[in-house]
C-alpha cells in the first residue's frame, strides 16, 4: 500500500522541485538586470549644464566719488556693449542684463556692494572694480564664492595672479611704469627724477616700479611726495620736489587731482618735464589745467587701426548711441562685456568657475581695446605708445 501512494508524492515533490528552480532562475534574471541597468546608468556620460538663455551679471563700479568720472566712461561701454550682445545672440547665445553697485572708489564700501552682488544678485561674473584698491579688497571674496572678477581698469601690480578668478584687460602698471622710466632714461636723457602720487594702491604701485626701473636706468629718484584722496591742494609736496631740483616730475593721480597739481605746479615755479600716467588722458584734465597740460608727456596703450573691424564696429556703435567721442576705458568696458558673452559659450556654462575656465581659453581675443590673451597671471599685455598734449588735444608724441 505504501509502494503504490508514493508514486503521486514523487510526482508532486518534483513538481515542487522544478517550481522553486524556475523561481531561483527568475530572481537571478532579475538580479542581472538590475546590475546590468546599474552599471549602463552608473557609466553614462554626465551632460554638462547648457548656458542659460538669460544670465545676469554684476558691475562694481566707482559711481559717485573721486573716480566718478572713470565710473561714467566704464557705465557707457558696458551699456553699449549688453545691447550690442543681445541684438544678437544667436541660436545659443545667451541674452545679458546688468546690476550696478558703487564703490565710491572706497575698499569698504567696495566689499560691501559686491557681497549684496553675490548675495542678492546671485551674479556668476562681475565687471569691476576700475579702481585697484577695491579688486584688492574683494579678490579673496570671489576666490572664496567663485566669482569672476574682471576688471576694465585695475592697474595695481599686486593684482596679478592673486587669485584664478581675477582677470583685467588693462595693462599692469609693472609695464606702465617701464615704459615711462625708460623714456625719461633713454629717451629725453634725464637723470633727476621727483615723484607726485596719490596715496592709495594704485598710486604707490606706480610710484614704486617708476622709482625701481628709473634707478635701474642709473637715474635718481630725488624726491617722493604723496597726497591723500580727495587733496586740493598740493603746494607742500611741490615745493618739496621743486627743491629737490629734478629735471623730470613724475605725476601719479586721478583726473580730478591731476590737473590741480598742474596749476599749482606751475604757479609755485617748477618748470621742468612732466611726465604723467595714463589717467591723464581725460578731458576734464585739459579743461581744467588747460595751459598747463601743455607739454605733458604720458603713455597709453597703442590704440588700433582705425580700419580695424572690432575698432570700427565699437566706434560707429558709440557715436551712433552717445554723439561724442569716447573717454578713457570705455572700450576695455565695452571688451569685458564681449569677452565675458564668449567666455560662457567657450566654458560651456554660465557658473562662476565655468567662466573663469572660458576665459583662460581666450586666445588672441579681437577687442576694441586690442588683441588679448589673458596669462598665467589673469593679465594681458597691449603695447604702449606715448602721447603728450598739444593745442589742447591728446595727440601721438612726435619726436
Amino acid at each position: 500500500m505504501p509502494a503504490r501512494r508514493s508514486g503521486p508524492v514523487v510526482a508532486e515533490c518534483q513538481r515542487r522541485d522544478e517550481g522553486m528552480r524556475s523561481m531561483r532562475l527568475l530572481v537571478a534574471l532579475g538580479l542581472l538586470a538590475s546590475v546590468v541597468g546599474c552599471r549602463t546608468q552608473a557609466t553614462k556620460p554626465a551632460v554638462a549644464p547648457k548656458a542659460p538663455k538669460q544670465l545676469k551679471i554684476g558691475a562694481l563700479l566707482p559711481l559717485t566719488g573721486d573716480a566718478a568720472v572713470w565710473g561714467k566712461n566704464a557705465k557707457e561701454g558696458i551699456d553699449l556693449a549688453i545691447a550690442k550682445v543681445n541684438s544678437a545672440p544667436g541660436p545659443k547665445g545667451t541674452k545679458l542684463s546688468v546690476v550696478y553697485e558703487d564703490s565710491q572708489a572706497d575698499p569698504k564700501t567696495g566689499v560691501s556692494a559686491f557681497n549684496k552682488l553675490i548675495s542678492v544678485e546671485k551674479v556668476p561674473a562681475v565687471i569691476g572694480d576700475i579702481v585697484s584698491s577695491v579688486v584688492l579688497a574683494v579678490a579673496p571674496i570671489a576666490t572664496q564664492k567663485q566669482v569672476v572678477i574682471l576688471s576694465p581698469g585695475a592697474t595695481a601690480p599686486n593684482i596679478s595672479g592673486i587669485s584664478k578668478f581675477v582677470f583685467r584687460n588693462w595693462n599692469s602698471d609693472a609695464l606702465e611704469g617701464k615704459v615711462a622710466a625708460d623714456f625719461c632714461r633713454n629717451q629725453l636723457k634725464l637723470s633727476r627724477a621727483a615723484i607726485i602720487y596719490i596715496n592709495n594702491d594704485y598710486g604707490k604701485g606706480l610710484q614704486e616700479v617708476f622709482a625701481r626701473e628709473f634707478a635701474a636706468r642709473a637715474g635718481q629718484v630725488v624726491a617722493a611726495e604723496t597726497f591723500p584722496q580727495n587733496a586740493t591742494s598740493y603746494r607742500t609736496q611741490i615745493s618739496k620736489a621743486k627743491a629737490a631740483k629734478p629735471e623730470v616730475l613724475y605725476l601719479a593721480g586721478y583726473p580730478k587731482e591731476i590737473p590741480l597739481v598742474l596749476k599749482q605746479a606751475r604757479e609755485l615755479g617748477l618748470k621742468c618735464q612732466v611726465v604723467a600716467t595714463v589717467a591723464f588722458e581725460d578731458p576734464q584734465v585739459v579743461k581744467v589745467a588747460r595751459a598747463a597740460a601743455e607739454g605733458v608727456v604720458y603713455p597709453f596703450p597703442a590704440p588700433l587701426n582705425d580700419k580695424d573691424p572690432a575698432r570700427q564696429d565699437y566706434m560707429t556703435a558709440f557715436k551712433t548711441k552717445y554723439h561724442k567721442a569716447p573717454g578713457i576705458g570705455v572700450d576695455t568696458c565695452w571688451d569685458a562685456v564681449n569677452m565675458i558673452a564668449e567666455a560662457i559659450r567657450l566654458g560651456g556654462g554660465a557658473s562662476g568657475d565655468q567662466i573663469r575656465g572660458g576665459l583662460t581659453k581666450l586666445k588672441h581675443f579681437p577687442g576694441a581695446s586690442g588683441v588679448m590673451t589673458f596669462d598665467a597671471y589673469g593679465d594681458v599685455n597691449k603695447p604702449m605708445v606715448m602721447k603728450t598734449v598739444r593745442g589742447g588735444k591728446f595727440v601721438p608724441l612726435q619726436r
